[in-house]
Order: structure tokens, then C-alpha cells, then sequence
């Protein structure tokens, strides 16, 4: 009798676990949240593709290339990366329905590699529209999403993390934005498309991968599209101040190994010619060197302060030029030869960077604008940068 009541009380626990254990399943009538996410997110979601002419009208072929896109309103506004259709001559987006449609470029930003397109949607339809993000508060390790049309084989969804914040190796312009690095699998055709957090909100457009690494790839912040699409809406490009010089920071290792009067701050290593940094005097460097994990050219000014705040590092420099105008007049206290100097110095506009046919063009049709892990050895000092 015992040892009935004792196996009657051992299956009522293993139907217990059971009950407990269907509970915890996710229900047979919803969907799991990637799922819904990516319902959700994939209708707001487009495939591009641009067409381009050769330059050769005799012995050229017609090129294409290939990307993806973010609808972000009821009037026809899609958001993409600059690679993805600059200096194409026919630009067509195919919706989720399947509707095919000329697209107008609005305005290109090569700088942060953000475009704006705009379609004429049929009257009759509706059409979902992305909610975007916040991606001033994003965190390593955070959980994303990124829908986009690889290869061009139609929609597709894969996961990850953001793994870390930075450059992409071999970004142009001006190198103090930082981008989301991410874990999330991209291949060509990714680009442009949006990189979502688990609420369904875009907080990154996916624009590159680097060749050679695995599961590593890079999306511009949301809010960072989001200041320069509001520009190119308003006048179809970015107006940025400019001083006319590049350069970068070198870390006290540099600074000791030389027996020169260097010191902590900006380094500058080219003034562009024309500019308003040549107009003011500014000196360039002169003397080339090479060190295991990169190379820098010594004898130019360093900037210590502008307008009175350090710029010993980058982020104090990001911080001293963000709130800077056009037509602005601004005060540099330099380094030139051991000597501290006051130069007056008033910015111009950023001229348009010239466009980069050929070779770069079959880059960006691959996705591929970084290039490969063995041509970036580690960096001994920080970003070189355009301003």
C-alpha cells in the first residue's frame, strides 16, 4: 500500500514539472519576439538597387549595385547608406509587397555615408513606416537585429550584439563619430538596411564589413542619421565648419621617443590648400615616420585649445568643435617649435568631397569600405582626422 502511495505521489510530481515546464514555453498562438520584431520592422524595410554608366560609352558595361533602405514616413522618405547610390544614374526600390518604384535621391552626405531618397507611393496603399531609436544610450552586449536584403536575395533577419563602439578602419572625413560595432552576420546588400533593438526601434543604419574578420560589422547611430538626414531634407547637404587641416594625437610613447619639442594635443599633419587654416599661417608637418602599427608626420603645430577648451584628447576635441558655425571666428592657442601661439582663425564651409569613381565604386557595391584586417594593424595613436 505504501509503495502505491509513494509511485501515485512521484507521477503526480513528474506531471507537476511537466504542467510547470509547458507553462514556460512560449504559446502556441503568439510568436516569439524576434519573430514579431522582424514582422514588424521588415514591412518598413526596402531593397535598392542603382544602376551606374560606365565611364567608357564604347567598351563599358552598365553596373548595378545593390543595398537596403529604412521607409521613415507616409510620404515617401527612405533612408540609406550614401555608397549604396551616389552617382547612380537610375535608382528603383522594391517594397515589401513587391511594388517597384523610382526613387529621387533628396540629398548624400559622403561624410557620415547617409543618403535620402524619396518614391511616390501609389494613393491607394498604406504603408508601414520605421520607428526610430535612441542610440545615445546603447550598451555592449545589448541584443540587436539587422533586416536587410543580403546578396539581394530577398529579405532575411540575423542577431547579435553590439560588441563594442568605434571607427571602421578606414573611414573618411571627419573620424570623431563614432559608429556601433556589432556581431549581427551583414553581406553585400545589408547596407543601408536597419540594425533594431528588441523593441522594433531602429537604432543603427548597417553601412559596412570588414573583410577578412568574423561576424564583426558596423552601423552608423541612429541619431547621428538623424541630424543629417534633417539637413539634407532642408538644403540636400550637410553644412559643416572647416578649418582646412588633418591630423591626429600622439600618446606620451611618441612624445618621449623624439627629441623634438612635441606636446599633448592636436598634431597637424596637412593644412589644405586654399583653406581658411592655410590663410591663418598654420604650419604642416614636414618630417615622415613610420612605426610599427602606423605612420605620422612630426613638425606641424599642435593645437592645444580651441576657443579656450583642451583638445589634448578626442573626445575634448569633439566636444570643443560640435557647437562650431560657419563663418565663425575662433581662437587656437598652438605649439610651434616649443613656443605657445595665439592664431585668429574664422571657418568656411566644408567643401563636397570629390567623388571617387572606378575602384572605390566597386568597393561600395561589395559593402565593403574597410579593407582588409591585414592592411589595419593596430593604431599607436588615435584617429587621423579632417577638419
Amino acid at each position: 500500500m505504501l509503495r502505491k502511495a509513494v509511485r501515485v505521489a512521484f507521477l503526480l510530481m513528474l506531471l507537476s514539472v511537466g504542467w510547470d515546464r509547458l507553462g514556460s514555453l512560449p504559446d502556441a498562438q503568439g510568436e516569439e519576439p524576434t519573430v514579431q520584431i522582424y514582422k514588424n520592422v521588415a514591412p518598413a524595410t526596402v531593397f535598392i538597387e542603382s544602376a551606374y554608366l560606365s565611364p567608357h560609352r564604347l567598351f563599358g558595361n552598365r553596373k548595378s549595385g545593390i543595398g537596403s533602405g529604412v521607409i521613415l514616413d507616409e510620404q515617401g522618405m527612405i533612408l540609406t547608406n550614401a555608397h549604396v547610390v551616389e552617382e547612380a544614374t537610375k535608382i528603383m526600390v522594391l517594397l515589401h509587397d513587391g511594388t517597384r518604384l523610382p526613387a529621387d535621391v533628396v540629398g548624400v552626405d559622403q561624410v557620415s555615408d547617409i543618403a535620402l531618397l524619396h518614391i511616390q507611393f501609389p494613393l491607394e496603399r498604406h504603408y508601414v513606416v520605421a520607428e526610430l531609436g535612441d542610440s545615445d544610450h546603447l550598451q555592449i552586449g545589448q541584443r540587436v537585429m539587422a533586416i536587410g536584403h543580403p546578396f539581394g536575395l530577398g529579405y532575411a533577419l540575423t542577431t547579435g550584439v553590439i560588441s563594442g563602439f568605434g571607427m571602421t578602419p578606414n573611414m573618411a572625413g571627419r573620424g570623431w563619430d563614432r559608429v556601433i560595432q556589432t556581431s549581427a552576420a551583414m553581406n553585400p546588400g545589408n547596407s543601408g538596411g536597419p540594425l533594431v533593438d528588441l523593441d522594433g526601434r531602429v537604432i543603427g543604419i548597417t553601412n559596412a564589413i570588414l573583410l577578412g574578420a568574423q561576424n564583426i560589422g558596423f552601423a552608423i547611430p541612429i541619431n547621428t542619421a538623424k541630424a543629417v538626414m534633417a539637413e539634407l531634407r532642408d538644403h540636400g547637404h550637410v553644412i559643416r565648419p572647416w578649418l582646412g587641416i588633418s591630423g591626429t594625437w600622439l600618446p606620451d610613447e611618441v612624445i618621449e621617443l623624439f627629441a623634438l619639442p612635441l606636446g599633448k594635443g592636436f598634431l597637424v599633419e596637412d593644412v589644405e590648400e586654399g583653406s581658411p587654416a592655410e590663410k591663418a599661417g598654420l604650419r604642416a608637418g614636414t618630417l615622415d615616420v613610420t612605426l610599427e602599427g602606423g605612420s605620422v608626420v612630426l613638425g606641424g603645430d599642435i593645437v592645444k585649445t580651441v576657443n579656450d577648451i583642451d583638445v589634448t584628447t578626442p573626445e575634448q576635441f569633439e566636444k570643443a568643435i560640435k557647437g562650431l558655425t560657419v563663418g565663425q571666428t575662433i581662437e587656437l592657442n598652438i605649439l610651434r617649435g616649443g613656443e605657445h601661439k595665439q592664431i585668429t582663425v574664422v571657418t568656411q564651409e566644408l567643401p563636397r568631397m570629390p567623388t571617387q569613381k572606378n575602384k572605390l565604386r566597386d568597393q561600395e557595391r561589395m559593402d565593403t569600405r574597410p579593407s582588409s584586417l591585414e592592411s589595419n594593424p593596430p593604431v599607436l595613436w588615435g584617429p587621423h582626422i579632417r577638419f
